[in-house]
């Protein structure tokens, strides 16, 4: 009951402070602030993505680059091969114009536009044919004029199943293996149900990304080796990429991006949220542990506690009870604020994490996410609150135990980026520093396989049990260092 007392007494102490009153008003600050982020931040997307030739005149734009490839050619003594290149430049044109596609198109993935550069590249080769009066000629005629037809009858299926002959007559060929062949056919297939490429907008570029994500996986997982990072997988690695396989799967059947931010603005708004609150209570919890010694010895108020029947270390362990007791319930409310603005303030789904247990897919609510991921971030802010209380414990200097803390929680990422690039070895996985963001390593299937395997390029491959192992050795030596130095230094 006199710890329970020692712990309320310090948490109405550290809440009656104006520091305590500002902390939350900029918290609720931070919360709108992320959403006005997260709108200017779509807003850029969409102004970036709203240039199109449409916007520009594409047809314009091609008949003048028609007009300049004619008169390059009256204006030029070109060789035969040039002519035919230029020529069949010069006819692609005239197809965009005629089946009304941007071509070439600098904005999005569209199937049409693959089909003029495949076209492109037959027309090329058979005017070269011609030239040297081929046999090949013919066929190549044929599939030209297919495509053509696809092109102006907008039969995205009929593509599909084109490719899948090509495909066939490559096996039958022995060009391609039957497991290539049959990859690439689970693929087209994919195309085809999903309506991959299909979209000349912005709309359906997420599919784009899953696809490629998809095609990495199985390319992977054929060959059991790991084309990113140029090493032959383990099981623990291939059994990830068979959940990875399982989720790109889910988000095409259930429209789930893999890269959630800027494709709404809520999933924009619930990544950015967290960062803002956290660096805020971060900080707070810092200054607060920071003061809550060598504030008390300057003032000299220590002594009214250390008269009382309590023990040091009881005293200080109500400090630190208070503080990690103020973080917690801080946490747990701006998760449900935040989710509640957003709800709010957004007609959009939050980001929904996905994830494999017993073979199957699912899902976590935004609500749980949100909460979650607030709650794994606060063992980075109890980790700083506990260097900030040996610092004031050792120092009994606000300032320096605050400063420095604060500083190391803002800049030490930095460093160990720089460090890290620099340095190759396994002994920088047990610098404390490498090990925080433990929730980026938990919450890992945010972001498509292939985006979090080029991330962790040059990183250290560090697991979530190991970086609470190194943690809790450090906050062990830290609660050692404090409670020893606190009890046996004389403070009066």
């Amino acid at each position: 009951m006199k710890m329970l007392k020692l712990v309320q007494n310090e948490i109405i102490k550290i809440l009656k402070k104006t520091s305590a009153k500002v902390m939350f008003i900029l918290l609720l600050v931070a919360i709108l602030g992320a959403f006005g982020f997260s709108k200017l931040i779509m807003m850029l997307n969409n102004s970036i993505m709203s240039i199109s030739f449409e916007e520009t005149d594409w047809q314009a734009n091609t008949r003048s680059q028609i007009e300049y490839l004619k008169q390059d050619i009256k204006d030029n003594n070109y060789d035969a091969q040039t002519l035919a290149y230029i020529n069949a430049e010069i006819e692609i044109y005239e197809l965009a114009l005629e089946c009304n596609i941007t071509y070439p198109n600098y904005y999005y993935q569209y199937w049409k536009t693959q089909v003029l550069d495949e076209i492109l590249q037959d027309k090329q080769e058979l005017k070269l044919n011609e030239i040297l009066e081929n046999d090949e000629a013919n066929e190549l005629r044929e599939k030209i004029n297919q495509k053509i037809e696809i092109l102006k009858n907008d039969d995205y299926s009929k593509y599909i199943e084109l490719e899948k002959s090509e495909l066939k007559k490559q096996l039958d060929d022995k060009q391609i293996t039957q497991e290539n062949y049959e990859n690439e056919i689970y693929l087209l297939d994919l195309k085809d149900k999903y309506k991959i490429f299909a979209e000349n907008s912005n709309e359906g570029q997420w599919k784009i990304e899953i696809y490629q994500d998809i095609e990495l996986i199985k390319n992977n997982l054929d060959s059991k080796f790991n084309s990113i990072s140029g090493k032959m997988l383990k099981l623990e690695e291939i059994e990830k990429l068979e959940d990875n396989l399982k989720i790109d799967l889910y988000r095409l059947e259930n429209g789930i991006p893999a890269t959630q931010i800027g494709n709404t603005g809520r999933a924009t708004y619930d990544t950015y949220a967290p960062i803002f609150c956290l660096l805020i209570l971060a900080i707070f919890m810092i200054i607060i542990m920071g003061a809550t010694i060598s504030t008390e010895i300057s003032k000299g108020t220590i002594k009214f506690l250390l008269f009382t029947p309590n023990k040091r270390w009881k005293i200080l362990l109500s400090k630190l009870l208070a503080g990690v007791i103020i973080l917690i319930v801080t946490s747990l409310c701006l998760s449900v604020i935040s989710f509640l603005v957003g709800n709010i303030l957004f007609k959009e789904e939050g980001i929904r994490y996905l994830y494999v247990q017993g073979g199957e897919v699912k899902e976590l609510s935004n609500l749980e996410y949100t909460g979650l991921y607030f709650l794994i971030s606060c063992i980075d802010i109890f980790i700083y609150m506990l260097f900030a209380l040996m610092l004031s414990t050792l120092t009994r200097n606000t300032s320096l135990a605050v400063g420095i803390s604060i500083a190391s929680y803002v800049g030490s990422g930095i460093v160990m980026q720089i460090m890290n690039s620099l340095i190759k070895s396994d002994w920088l996985k047990f610098i404390p520093f490498n090990n925080f963001s433990i929730v980026d390593r938990v919450f890992v299937n945010n972001y498509s396989y292939s985006i979090s395997q080029y991330s962790a390029q040059g990183g250290l491959n560090i697991s979530v049990g190991f970086s609470l192992a190194v943690l809790g050795v450090c906050a062990i030596l830290m609660l050692i260092t404090t409670f020893d130095s606190f009890n046996k230094r004389d403070i009066v």
